[in-house]
């Protein structure tokens, strides 16, 4: 079971199964989104207010980031805040364009009628 405001471990393997050809748009968002926060929870959090599943997941998860990257946790950690900072305004635009798209196509459809 992860700690209390991270994300949980069946949410990561189901992202993980489902393919993303098969998700919306808005759960590939979501995932993004959810997973650079977790990411980044975990470089913040220490490791001693970690219950021990979430220690070992985050410590395997620091591991693989560490031997690909050679950054540190703390800059790794900063990366990925501001990666989903990133993100989210990337998609916050592309909802903002994708909803004022849809609200102009209801308007020229009742226009029509």
């Amino acid at each position: 079971m992860s700690d209390a405001g991270r994300k949980n471990f069946t949410d990561k393997a189901a992202e993980a199964v489902k393919p993303d050809s098969q998700k919306s748009y808005l759960e590939q968002a979501k995932e993004t989104i959810t997973d650079y926060a977790d990411k980044a929870a975990s470089y913040l959090h220490p490791d001693s207010d970690k219950g021990v599943a979430q220690n070992i997941s985050d410590n395997l998860s620091k591991g693989q980031d560490k031997s690909s990257s050679g950054k540190s946790f703390s800059e790794t950690a900063s990366e990925y805040l501001d990666e989903a900072k990133e993100k989210l305004g990337e998609y916050t635009q592309k909802g903002s364009k994708e909803a004022g798209d849809l609200k102009a196509d209801a308007q020229n459809k009742f226009a029509k009628e």
